[in-house]
């Protein structure tokens, strides 16, 4: 057997380190490389991995990893996803590609100059239940998509303990990022116009500056539909997401709630009825299934698989996102296409 694929990680909070954790669990990967800005935090997380640790991106680049892991927070992948490629190495980005249209391209570019592989961490792509619905869609068994409707929230606790940037981000790009990203592939069609309202009210009054929650009609080629997200879910709800979906077709509806899974728990020790495993609920920890795109670019690096996500696909993501942001700003439709072709 061929040595293991050396890995960096850049950015080892919460994800970051789930990366990592999910790098080793391959035979074929392993993670020689951590980097935070936290120096503790990057020590913590490389003696917990049997690796190395620094705090600038400057050793990541010149390093022998061939592979790197962007799992900054969502305003923070420009920067190392540009001078990583530059450096020649291979990339996986944590969804969104980046937080502006124009970020992104920069982030096209460098990996397009490179030549490296890159693709984008859309996890959701991987779950089952989406696979399935798409598989559902595209074999026409509900006939053509008129009209859809899509909810995914959280609840506050996100905003305001798990996440430290919660200002710097936002529900529409912490989750919309999922919902506009594997409706956009089911359906296989492009948004065409944008229109979105949204409320800044309960989180700036904890002096978190971000929305509470947004809703956007986005119309695609050949059908439209409604996205909604919220960052201001009570606590008590029984998981820390709340995930709903509607296709209704010429034939048929296809439904899919991402909450009721099969799984179901009452509990005194924890004091609360949840609909979703305790070690989603209490520490945001992500399935193996969500990391697809990890095995798939270690499989398009060691085997010359095709990518399945593409950095397109992360553009186009962040263009409608963009689009919803500005139609708030502006209280018009706003067509993203011309963000996706950004000079």
């Amino acid at each position: 057997m061929s040595e293991p694929i050396k890995v960096a990680v850049v950015g080892v909070g919460l994800i970051g380190e789930q990366h990592a954790e999910e790098w080793n669990r391959d035979p074929r990967t392993t993670v020689s490389l951590v980097c935070d800005l936290d120096a503790e935090r990057a020590r913590a997380v490389a003696q917990k991995l049997g690796c190395d640790f620094t705090t600038s991106l400057d050793d990541v680049a010149p390093s022998d990893v061939r592979i790197a892991s962007v799992t900054t927070p969502d305003f923070a992948h420009r920067d190392p996803a540009v001078q990583l490629a530059q450096a020649g190495k291979h990339l996986l980005i944590e969804k969104p590609l980046a937080t502006t249209a124009a970020d992104a391209w920069a982030i096209v570019r460098a990996a397009r100059g490179a030549g490296i592989r890159a693709t984008v961490s859309l996890g959701n792509r991987w779950m089952p239940q989406i696979q399935q619905a798409r598989e559902v869609v595209q074999a026409g068994e509900i006939g053509e998509p008129v009209m859809f409707f899509s909810r995914l929230s959280d609840t506050i606790d996100v905003p305001t303990k798990m996440l430290s940037w919660a200002d710097r981000s936002g529900p529409q790009w912490f989750l919309f990022s999922h919902t506009m990203d594997f409706m956009r592939w089911i359906l296989g069609q492009d948004a065409v116009e944008v229109y979105a309202v949204g409320q800044k009210k309960i989180l700036l009054e904890r002096g978190i500056d971000a929305y509470d929650a947004i809703q956007a009609t986005v119309k695609f080629e050949r059908c439209f539909g409604t996205f909604e997200t919220a960052w201001i879910l009570p606590s008590a709800w029984p998981s820390l997401i709340e995930s709903e979906h509607t296709i209704y077709g010429s034939r048929g509806r296809l439904h899919v709630d991402r909450l009721r899974q099969g799984f179901e728990l009452t509990s005194d020790v924890a004091g609360r009825h949840m609909y979703a495993r305790p070690s989603l609920w209490q520490q945001y920890t992500l399935p193996t299934t969500y990391f697809g795109a990890l095995r798939n670019l270690r499989d398009a690096v060691d085997k010359g698989d095709d990518l399945l996500v593409s950095l397109e696909d992360g553009l186009a993501l962040v263009s409608m996102i963009e689009a919803v942001e500005t139609s708030i700003a502006t209280g018009r439709p706003v067509d993203p296409r011309p963000l996706m072709a950004l000079a």
